[in-house]
């Protein structure tokens, strides 16, 4: 009987043990998803405030392309006025320098940074909404790499905006 009482103890402690633990890991994932949502959402912010900045130093406002209440409709209405990247990276420099002045780009370099960091910045929507698909089921692990890659790109767009905003400030 002793034994048998001793093994239920042992038991119940062992599987309190991993409840306690199995807890602790489930909120330090979750945490860790929701600190990176966080870090992600300032980004953005950063990311806006770069293309408010840049935005109407690279084209004409007669364009009537920035907006500062929409900095990724300003970002991608900078993409119409430019056009197809393929076909501008077809175009020998003077062809695109011409090209683009003609269609108001005001600064040609810094446009063509800053349409790679539109499209970086295109690329974190659909990891983003896997995290918050991942966060819906309680899957935090998955959700938080997902946000995690989602930042890369972030990155991404935030390093080729600031490259395009020291071209427009002549750095």
């Amino acid at each position: 009987m002793y034994n048998l009482m001793k093994g239920i103890l042992i038991t119940s402690f062992s599987v309190l043990l991993l409840a306690v633990f199995s807890h602790s890991a489930f909120a330090d994932a979750k945490a860790n998803y929701e600190k990176k949502v966080g870090v992600n959402d300032a980004t953005i912010g950063v990311i806006a405030g770069v293309i408010n900045y840049v935005c109407p130093k690279l084209v004409d406002a007669s364009l009537k392309v920035c907006n500062p209440k929409d900095p990724v409709g300003s970002a991608v209405g900078v993409q119409k006025v430019m056009g197809d990247l393929q076909e501008l990276d077809d175009m020998d420099p003077d062809e695109l320098i011409e090209e683009l002045t003609d269609r108001k780009i005001l600064h040609v370099d810094a446009a063509m940074q800053f349409f790679d960091a539109v499209e970086q910045f295109k690329l974190h929507y659909p990891l983003r909404a896997a995290a918050k698909e991942s966060a819906a089921k309680g899957e935090w692990e998955d959700a938080a790499r997902s946000e995690e890659m989602a930042w890369q790109y972030l990155v991404k767009t935030a390093s080729r905006g600031i490259f395009a905003k020291k071209m427009v400030d002549g750095e």
